[in-house]
């Protein structure tokens, strides 16, 4: 799945560490952060959880993830 981040909400360097933090289940490309978007790949290593409806939550999960990083940063 593609999808994008705007950069003016999400930090680049955050998504990268989140695409490290995430590798062990999905492989994270992140690509084309030239202009306002982070542009993010991810493709499931094996099966995952689906929710009811079918869908896989990983991209939810992935940018979640990130504005948690994010957030923790700013407390410490």
């Amino acid at each position: 799945m593609i999808f994008r981040l705007n950069k003016k909400f999400y930090d680049i360097e955050t998504a990268k560490e989140a695409a490290g933090d995430f590798s062990k289940i999905c492989r994270c490309r992140i690509f084309d952060y030239q202009n306002d978007d982070i542009v993010i790949e991810l493709t499931p290593k094996g099966k995952l959880e689906r929710k009811k409806d079918g869908s896989l939550p990983l991209k939810e999960e992935f940018c979640n993830y990130v504005l948690g990083l994010m957030k923790n940063k700013t407390l410490v």
